[in-house]
């Protein structure tokens, strides 16, 4: 189910303020071909903010009860470099190995806020990862909105950490990168196959240089 990388997206640019512009994004909508989702992507000189929509109810459900993963690869491939997973919904850990990452996955802290306060990022695929809370996320934002019969998900990302820091792509206005969609598969418990298929799709990502 990965997507064609020749499907190559490309980047808009931020407002003055650093901002997404409900306007552009809705009228950049690129369609991923699966689930009746799409993608729009924004950028600055400082960051990258990804809006996915899908109307698909199966889908809406599973992203919020599981979360979705966003990930980001600077090479311009389909490596999961480094990730966001939000919304987390349980507690501390995780509810069910479908929900885990890989057997031996490293996790380090633990948000201590409510349910949808914590977000996971990953450094190293499934095998590093933090949980921290929205506040402690270095410049990273999550949010999560029902609107009518669409679900929105949206992440913002430095393109380059602060120094010192690891939360950034290490990608440039102007530079081609890999940006993946990826959902985990479900227990079977009487839905449809595609139901409990994940959902995983990838494009290639230019980011816009200037206005």
């Amino acid at each position: 189910m990965a997507g064609c990388m020749s499907l190559a997206l490309q980047s808009t640019w931020l407002d003055d303020r650093g901002v997404s512009n409900p306007a552009r994004w809705r009228e950049s909508l690129f369609s991923l071909g699966e689930r009746d989702a799409s993608l729009a992507v924004q950028n600055d000189e400082r960051s990258l903010h990804v809006s996915f929509i899908t109307t698909d109810p199966g889908l809406q459900a599973r992203i919020l009860k599981q979360g979705i993963f966003i990930w980001f690869d600077p090479n311009g491939g389909e490596s999961r470099r480094f990730g966001i997973r939000y919304p987390l919904a349980w507690g501390t850990m995780p509810g069910s190995i479908d929900e885990s990452p890989q057997p031996g996955g490293n996790v380090q802290g633990a948000g201590k806020g409510k349910p949808g306060d914590d977000l996971e990022i990953y450094t190293d695929g499934f095998k590093e990862y933090e949980r921290v809370g929205k506040k402690d996320a270095g410049g990273i934002e999550v949010n999560v909105e029902q609107l009518s019969d669409t679900l929105l998900c949206q992440v913002t990302v430095p393109l380059r950490g602060p120094a010192g820091g690891s939360y950034g792509l290490a990608a440039a206005p102007g530079d081609q990168i890999g940006v993946g969609v990826e959902t985990r598969a479900t227990r079977p418990t009487g839905e449809s196959i595609d139901t409990m298929l994940p959902f995983q799709v990838w494009r290639s990502l230019h980011l816009s240089a200037r206005r």
